[in-house]
């Protein structure tokens, strides 16, 4: 009699789910990109008309609500740039929606995803390791973290994963293969204060794997953590922002306690498009190691107000870290 194999079951049942999440990605993407440039369309349109019959457009308007000084294009509030998730408010409701990522960076952002819209966040990551005789290449996709918020810029529920994991690696007396399903994780994030004076914004955020992911892949254990998330807004497109974080984590079923932190520095230089560079450790790495220290620069680019595209490349900054590793995402604000 055949026996089933749970976590080939959960692999499938994630392997479907992740299917259907690229599916509705990619259906909401064209519409909302279709949508946003159809807006973009109508607008250049009225401004090039009323540029050309501006007495026509003020009596029409005259017509309509009885002001021909609407006639004046109306403002238009700028978006706010990308990566700004550190230090953004929720937007007034007289001003369009702009997404505001935790990707690419590896400290989490303070911002909260808008009450009543659904993000997604995702991408791909490809990693090299080359110590102790031992070389290795990872690859990771989809990424994925959704965001959902239960109370206005307040409470955030987050489920992650880091996808599907492909990993080779050669000790010298041949190539070894695994592959398979990561940790799920759901959590949530709580903000606790608003930046005011000198004081940082404060969220609070705590999340744990289920144990879902394959054998070799997955430790297959309960690992809960907790990130202590600040920002601070500097003023002319400038930002910074950092995570301190404390793990239960295991090596080999060892348990263990790992801090984390970072540090994140941003800069906009336009409405679409920032920049970033990050410090950040694990440590330890593993029961009995030192810590591992990395150094990462990325940026991020509005494809439309509600669809951002971005790019991260990192470096090792000793021999309990990976060497190098690099990453590519598109997150959407539905």
């Amino acid at each position: 009699m055949n026996t089933i194999d749970t976590h080939s079951v959960l692999s499938g049942i994630a392997s479907t789910a992740a299917v259907a999440a690229g599916a509705v990605m990619e259906f909401g993407l064209l519409k909302l990109f279709l949508s946003d440039w159809r807006e973009g369309m109508t607008w250049s349109r009225l401004r090039l008309f009323r540029s050309r019959n501006p007495l026509w457009a003020a009596a029409m308007c005259a017509g309509v609500c009885g002001h021909a000084a609407c006639a004046d294009e109306p403002a238009i509030p700028a978006p706010r740039p990308p990566l700004d998730s550190a230090f953004a408010q929720s937007p007034p409701e007289s001003k369009p929606l702009v997404i505001s990522t935790d990707r690419p960076s590896f400290c989490d952002t303070a911002g909260i995803v808008p009450k009543g819209h659904f993000q997604l966040e995702t991408g791909y990551t490809f990693t090299l390791r080359d110590r102790n005789g031992t070389d290795s290449q990872t690859s990771n996709a989809p990424e994925i973290l959704a965001r959902y918020t239960i109370i206005e810029d307040r409470l955030e529920f987050r489920l992650s994963t880091s996808g599907y994991v492909w990993t080779r690696s050669d000790d010298g007396t041949g190539s070894q293969t695994a592959e398979g399903w990561s940790d799920v994780l759901p959590g949530v994030k709580l903000k606790l204060t608003d930046q005011e004076g000198m004081l940082p914004r404060l969220v609070l955020e705590a999340a744990t794997t289920t144990s879902l992911g394959s054998d070799g892949i997955s430790n297959q254990d309960i690992e809960p953590i907790f990130k202590l998330i600040w920002s601070y807004d500097l003023g002319k497109g400038w930002g910074i922002y950092g995570n301190f974080n404390v793990a239960y984590a295991s090596t080999s079923g060892e348990r263990f306690v790992q801090g984390q932190g970072g540090v994140c520095v941003t800069y906009a230089a336009n409405d679409k498009l920032s920049f970033y560079g990050e410090y950040f450790l694990f440590g330890p790495n593993a029961k009995g190691t030192d810590a591992a220290q990395y150094l990462d620069f990325g940026a991020a680019y509005l494809l439309t107000n509600r669809v951002q595209l971005d790019f991260r490349a990192g470096i090792g900054l000793n021999n309990q870290s990976n060497n190098f590793f690099t990453g590519a995402g598109i997150s959407v604000l539905f």
